[in-house]
């Protein structure tokens, strides 16, 4: 039931976020977090992520281990600089998939990559 609770509420909360905040060609990074497995640690993570110049949006998912992050493009972001952060906070993560938000499709990652 927890974990229901907690997928739903992820997905309420990205469906309830005013995306007309974002810039027209916002890019976002998805991951899979292998060694996430507390509220504690992904409240860290986003904490840290959105305190970033030019992030709009971090979610990380302790139950699904799903990451996701919307951010200005001119800010400079890059797959370098998230896996650095995620090795700073400590978080292994693979599945990296990076593109243009509104144009490249965010997918339901799976812990296999498929």
């Amino acid at each position: 039931m927890n974990i229901l609770y907690s997928t739903l509420l992820l997905l309420f909360s990205l469906f309830i976020t005013d995306f007309s905040a974002q810039t027209p060609d916002s890019k976002f990074v998805q991951f899979m977090m292998t060694n996430v497995d507390s509220r504690e640690k992904v409240l860290e993570i986003d904490q840290f992520v959105r305190n970033q110049q030019g992030v709009e949006i971090s979610r990380a998912d302790f139950v699904s281990k799903k990451y996701l992050c919307i951010y200005e493009p001119e800010s400079g972001l890059n797959r370098v600089k998230f896996e650095t952060w995620m090795q700073e906070l400590g978080v292994e993560i693979k599945c990296f998939r990076e593109g243009i938000f509104g144009t490249e499709k965010i997918i339901d990652q799976k812990l296999d990559c498929e």
